[in-house]
């Protein structure tokens, strides 16, 4: 049996009487940018997560550079991120012109450890810091937003993998003075090919994020600030929209695959399955654990036709990139064993039970359970 990692294909074929109509049609008018799809998503993606102001852009990477932009922060500020997240949640700090300060994680949920961060809030010693919602489940913000708005630190919420996820019933955005989604093609709800996207309340940010996502463009060919090309197209803007109508029903699925898999695995030595933190609803963007023997595993499952992937391999402060923003023999430990350790399994809402019960089944034959 071969199960690939991702199966876009046959998201697409339940999709396809939906989307092409509206690909049609944008095709037909030539409104390929700035159209009104472009419009409707943004207002929709504000209302979804309770915030005043969406701006479509090219892809996640892109709206976390115009976010930290929007902020003002003095050149070369501090900034907080986890070690365990997608290089654009620190390279996006960079590009800036400001410096990352990485963080260590929980072991249990991967998430960034809030102990280390909310002293660095209280001590004045960091102007922001990027909050990680990882593999789509939601860090617990309430405290660190409150450290936050007694120190003057500001928050922006990285939640390109926890569109649809909630926490004590509130989506991302809840606490953060600026939130940033992702529509890669792997994502929840995902473009046909890039696409990303900022919500926020703060108009500044906002405004700053329009004028920089076209060339600084304020209207009538005037140019008021460098900018660059980062647009969303149209027929992104439609897919997304399109795609966003099933994501509570593919979201229950991805639940059922995840508890399958979790029910599946219990009681396997050498398999230690992350947690969810008690109110929050997964999202399930990736389903990782802690495995023994991790790269074995891997291999055996490739030879049964199970795809698998590492999220992420190599911490972000042992990156070559990053190298002159780290102190010599900086050591965050628990991100550096986990990122020996972690596997992730084949998630989409596609998967069928006999797909399921192949990925279960090779896994446990590999530790003889």
């Amino acid at each position: 049996m071969k199960i690939p990692f991702m199966r876009v294909d046959r998201q697409f074929a339940g999709l396809k009487n939906e989307v092409m109509p509206r690909v049609e049609t944008i095709l037909e008018t030539g409104r390929v940018l700035q159209s009104p799809d472009i419009v409707k998503l943004e207002e929709r993606l504000a209302t979804l997560h309770g915030l005043s102001h969406g701006v479509a852009t090219n892809s996640g990477t892109d709206a976390l550079m115009f976010a930290i932009a929007g902020l003002g922060l003095p050149p070369g500020s501090r900034i907080a991120v986890t070690a365990m997240t997608f290089i654009a949640s620190a390279s996006a700090i960079v590009h800036n012109g400001h410096r990352p300060v990485f963080i260590d994680v929980d072991p249990e949920t991967m998430l960034m450890d809030p102990a280390p961060v909310l002293e660095l809030i209280r001590k004045k010693q960091v102007a922001a810091v990027v909050l990680v919602h990882l593999y789509g489940q939601l860090l617990d913000l309430e405290e660190i937003a409150r450290e936050a708005r007694t120190h003057d630190v500001r928050l922006i919420e990285d939640g390109a993998q926890s569109i649809g996820a909630t926490r004590n019933g509130r989506p991302p955005g809840g606490y953060g003075d600026v939130t940033c989604l992702s529509f890669d093609p792997t994502k929840v709800v995902g473009a046909c090919g890039s696409g990303g996207a900022l919500v926020t309340s703060d108009a500044r940010v906002a405004e700053t994020a329009r004028l920089l996502r076209y060339h600084g463009h304020a209207g009538n060919r005037v140019y008021t600030i460098p900018g660059y090309n980062c647009q969303m197209d149209s027929l992104q803007a439609a897919v997304i929209d399109v795609k966003l109508d099933h994501m509570a029903t593919w979201q229950e699925q991805r639940t059922k695959v995840a508890a399958a898999f979790t029910d599946g695995l219990a009681g396997v030595d050498g398999i230690r399955p992350l947690k969810t933190l008690p109110g929050n609803v997964h999202n399930f963007h990736k389903y990782v654990f802690r495995a023994e023997r991790r790269d074995e595993l891997a291999k055996h499952l490739a030879e049964r036709g199970v795809g698998t992937s590492i999220h992420y391999s190599l911490p972000l402060h042992r990156q070559p990139c990053f190298a002159p923003h780290v102190e010599p023999g900086m050591s965050l430990p628990r991100v550096e064993r986990a990122a020996g350790e972690i596997l992730s399994l084949p998630m989409y809402a596609e998967l069928t039970p006999d797909e399921i019960a192949h990925i279960v089944g090779t896994t446990r034959e590999f530790y003889g359970a």
